[in-house]
């Protein structure tokens, strides 16, 4: 069979598209990585912190590999740890004394595996040697600290205000007592008078008394001092307990000063940490809620502005899919097409066959014997 030129240029020119199609696929697909030689590395860690496989790896900041697997280390009754299998590139030499971090990329961003490089004179790893990863500082405990702090916080706060509510209740009761007694004086005035009067007429005749009975005076006095007297002596007879007393007592008072004197810096040091720790942590967790509202206030407006672009994106790329099923499974059933035209001619609308009609087909003039 005799091939024009046009065919063979239009057979040559899908030949070339087709190549071309799957170049293209096998650059943005990344294929190419897989027949680039890697490395198993194993990396142990007490808790992974949410990561999948298919996380990137990156050694002091470039990316090295990725996750394939996640494996739980330990018996059957108890899993310990955790190890995640890592593809790395052979070329990169990882040291012992490495440190491998779970972190994540940017406050809303996925998580990743930090190894970041090990000092100079430490050994290389071996080829089934396993790298100890560090346990990465999980933000839900600063939440914790913050709420106990915030909750101890708010409680003083209420005791402070019941202190203060009830100091301005006893203020409110002692100016009403205070001017309560300013009335009753302004009221009684006249029998305060007479009663001070009375008091003065009365220590008058307790004077004259004394006059009249100090020989009895001088006896109970006499009597007072023997009483005196006896005591003294009582209290010399035993002065060596009382002073034994004493001493315990002082060397009891001298060792709760003691006691007192070494606990309080600690006690003071303690409570001026927690209150900077409670106000750092309000600010932080201050700063992060207004960096999410801007985060997600951004995204929004973004989502809102670009809807009709992703809906006509979405609505192009379900027509190409459409397209390209098509035209492979054309290319399934007719393979030859790639090379050479199809003898068949389109039938137009306008030429259909009605019912009724006979099925008459015209044939190539070239193709006729």
């Amino acid at each position: 069979m005799e091939y024009r030129s046009s065919e063979v240029k239009a057979g040559f020119f899908i030949f070339i598209s087709m190549i071309g199609l799957i170049v293209m696929v096998f650059m943005l697909g990344n294929l190419q990585d897989y027949f680039k030689p890697k490395r198993m590395l194993r990396i142990v860690f007490n808790a992974t912190g949410g990561i999948e496989v298919g996380a990137p790896v990156r050694y002091a900041g470039l990316d090295i590999g990725s996750v394939k697997e996640i494996e739980l280390l330990g018996d059957a009754k108890r899993h310990d740890r955790v190890v995640a299998v890592t593809e790395v590139n052979p070329k990169i030499s990882i040291k012992k004394d490495s440190i491998a971090v779970i972190k994540t990329s940017g406050l809303m961003g996925g998580l990743y595996i930090d190894v970041r490089p090990g000092t100079q004179g430490s050994p290389v790893l071996a080829d089934k040697e396993e790298l100890i990863g560090q346990d990465s500082f999980e933000i839900a405990k600063i939440g914790d600290m913050a709420t106990e702090v915030v909750l101890e916080i708010r409680r003083f706060t209420q005791l402070t205000q019941e202190l203060v509510t009830d100091a301005r209740s006893t203020l409110k009761n002692v100016r009403s007592s205070l001017s309560n007694v300013d009335m009753i004086l302004k009221e009684n005035r006249k029998y305060v008078r007479a009663n001070m009067e009375n008091a003065l007429n009365i220590s008058e005749k307790v004077s004259e008394m004394m006059d009249k009975n100090g020989g009895k005076l001088q006896s109970t006095l006499n009597h007072v001092a023997s009483v005196s007297e006896k005591t003294d002596k009582l209290f010399t007879d035993k002065d060596t307990e009382i002073r034994e007393v004493i001493t315990q007592v002082h060397s009891l008072t001298r060792e709760m000063e003691i006691l007192l004197a070494d606990t309080r810096p600690g006690v003071t040091s303690l409570i001026n940490s927690m209150e900077a720790n409670a106000q750092e942590i309000a600010t932080d967790i201050d700063r992060t809620a207004t960096s999410v509202e801007q985060t997600l206030g951004q995204g929004n407006s973004i989502m809102v502005e670009n809807r009709r672009n992703l809906l006509l994106l979405l609505q192009n790329m379900n027509e190409t899919s459409r397209n390209l099923k098509s035209l492979t499974e054309d290319l399934k059933r007719n393979p030859w097409k790639l090379v050479r035209k199809s003898d068949e001619v389109a039938v137009p609308p306008a030429e259909a066959k009605a019912p009724g009609q006979s099925d008459i087909r015209m044939k190539r003039l070239d193709k006729v014997n």
